[in-house]
Order: structure tokens, then C-alpha cells, then sequence
């Protein structure tokens, strides 16, 4: 919540949103809150999260006493959008994440060009 000023901000202008979830046990009431704040702030700004091309990053995966994939996915993904494990830190996961965000922009771009 204390960012929440900046991510209105960034959020201006979105093509599409990486939604990056700590992978932490303890953490995921924090992620299902983000996820709401980002929910609330998206639609501030005129958008839906449900119409927005986005992905869902599970990262830290690394670290001990993380939550499983599939409990991740029951709270975070009821939707099924595209979801990817990572380690910010080493940089596993982050360039399949931006991959697939990207992909998804530009087939919404391309769509709503005609082409």
C-alpha cells in the first residue's frame, strides 16, 4: 500500500501488466491485496484487469516455506492467464515473463489495428 501513489501513475497508459506475486507462505495475503489494489487502481484509470493482456509471475521460488504453484494459482490466477515461476534474483523466469507479456500486447495491438 505504501506504493500505491507510483502504481497509479504507472499505470497510465498500460498496454499490459506483469502481476509479480511473492511466493512466500507468509506473504499471501499481501499478494491477494496487491492483486485487489491493482484491480481497483486499473479501473481508476478506465481499465479491466480482465481485459488487459497480463501474466502472473510467481517469483522467489527459491526460498524455503514457499507456497505450492497450485495454492498460488487458486488465490492469485482463478482466470488461468499465462503464469510463470521465477528467481528475480538469479533472473530465472523473468525474460519468459516479459516474453509472454510482450506476445500478448502485440497480439492486442494487432488486433485492434485490423491487422
Amino acid at each position: 500500500m505504501f506504493y500505491d501513489a507510483s502504481r497509479k501513475l504507472i499505470l497510465k497508459g498500460v498496454d499490459g501488466v506483469v502481476y509479480v506475486a511473492d511466493s512466500q507462505i507468509g506473504r499471501v495475503e499481501a499478494n491477494i491485496e496487491s492483486l485487489e489494489n491493482l484491480r481497483t487502481n486499473l479501473s481508476e484509470q478506465g481499465y479491466s484487469l480482465d481485459k488487459l493482456p497480463y501474466v502472473i509471475q510467481y517469483n522467489k521460488r527459491d526460498l524455503p516455506e514457499v507456497a505450492s504453484v497450485e495454492e498460488l494459482r487458486q488465490l492469485l490466477n482463478p482466470t488461468t492467464v499465462p503464469e510463470y515461476e521465477a528467481v528475480a534474483r538469479t533472473g530465472v523466469g523473468v525474460f519468459d515473463t516479459l516474453k509472454a507479456v510482450a506476445k500478448l500486447v502485440l497480439t492486442e495491438l494487432r488486433r485492434g489495428s485490423g491487422g
